[in-house]
């Protein structure tokens, strides 16, 4: 999934949703039901008929990430798919994502360069170097879960904040 949610104009939110399967084998009624669940499931119930110029950048990102997660992977790579939000729809989207996370159990690579995003949904980040990007450290995040929006706050998460960014900005002492 990534950053632009690339959703197919002329499709509606299921068929966006079952656009994989379209694409590589046909859309079979299981599919669809599958798409139906997730749109239900993840607050899209009442727009399953709706095409993307009906729906709010955060809806159209769900849509992305529930036609992801309809290729059943056991691994997603999402690439930055909150960058475009606004900081309240983004700080939702994430929330959003603890939860699918909490119920799917899948592994997910998640590319950002928000710090407090990384940490706020991570247990494990990779902090890269620029030119030539290359992996500088790994941190373990050992923040209690369910995560919360008050724990971005807290003294433990602002100090793994300050670590990364003295990784970044070559402060860290080493």
């Amino acid at each position: 999934m990534l950053q632009k949610d690339l959703l197919v104009p002329w499709r509606s939110v299921v068929d966006n949703i079952t656009l994989g399967a379209a694409l590589t084998r046909g859309v079979t009624k299981a599919d669809r039901a599958q798409a139906v669940d997730f749109a239900r499931r993840y607050g899209l119930g009442d727009f399953l008929d709706h095409y993307p110029h009906a729906l709010s950048g955060g809806m159209r990102q769900r849509v992305a990430l529930m036609r992801t997660l309809a290729t059943n992977h056991d691994l997603l790579l999402l690439d930055e798919p909150f960058g475009a939000l606004d900081s309240q729809t983004r700080l939702e989207m994430q929330q959003w994502l603890l939860e699918v996370w909490a119920e799917t159990q899948r592994t997910v690579l998640f590319v950002t360069h928000d710090v407090d995003e990384s940490i706020f949904l991570s247990d494990r980040i990779l902090v890269m170097s620029p030119r030539p990007g290359r992996i500088v450290s790994e941190l373990v995040v050992n923040l209690p879960r369910p995560r919360t929006l008050q724990q971005m706050t807290e003294p433990d998460f602002i100090a793994i904040k300050r670590q990364i960014l003295d990784l970044l900005h070559g402060t860290a002492a080493g």
